[in-house]
């Protein structure tokens, strides 16, 4: 019997590790449940099972070597299926929709943070109270200029749009 050279304690999934087949054999790592991706199922039908299934891996670790230890592939596997435009674009895909579910997380996390700096500028040590503040300011100083960034940037795509259309030829 073939030995996994990602793992050679485990049987190579068709036996044969140079074959073809051995991305999309039945019974590979893609039915493995700690492959999933935290119950998003992964449905890119170009490619492979076992490709599917090391996607949120490779997204969740902060390199390829650690990505191939976890989910069992050698980095030389990790590396070819990298080459292929469907995986790195199915990576970036599932990256992005990471950092949008982190972002949204996090804003869910502020009010309970403002609350707490609110209880900390009324706490009795004059010290937490002075730290509170200061953290308040400066939150509200970002604040307002990431807003007036915003409208700066918001007038600047209106001019541009009516620059383009009153110049319809350029």
């Amino acid at each position: 019997m073939s030995r996994n050279r990602a793992n050679p304690q485990r049987p190579h999934p068709t036996g044969n590790p140079s074959s073809p087949e051995s991305d999309t054999e039945p019974g590979t790592k893609a039915e493995c449940p700690e492959l999933s991706g935290n119950g998003r199922r992964i449905e890119n039908f170009k490619l492979s099972p076992r490709q599917q299934a090391v996607l949120p891996v490779i997204a969740s670790t902060p390199s390829l070597a650690q990505a191939a230890r976890i989910s069992g592939f050698s980095e030389r596997t990790l590396r070819r299926w990298l080459a292929d435009d469907d995986f790195r674009g199915e990576l970036t895909r599932l990256r992005q929709e990471s950092a949008e579910l982190a972002r949204l997380e996090l804003q869910g996390l502020m009010l309970r943070s403002v609350s707490v700096l609110s209880e900390a500028l009324d706490d009795p040590d004059k010290a937490i109270r002075l730290r509170a503040a200061r953290y308040a300011m400066s939150f509200a100083v970002r604040a307002s200029e990431t807003e007036k960034l915003k409208k700066e940037i918001q007038d600047l795509e209106d001019a541009i749009a009516l620059g383009n259309a009153q110049h319809p030829d350029k």
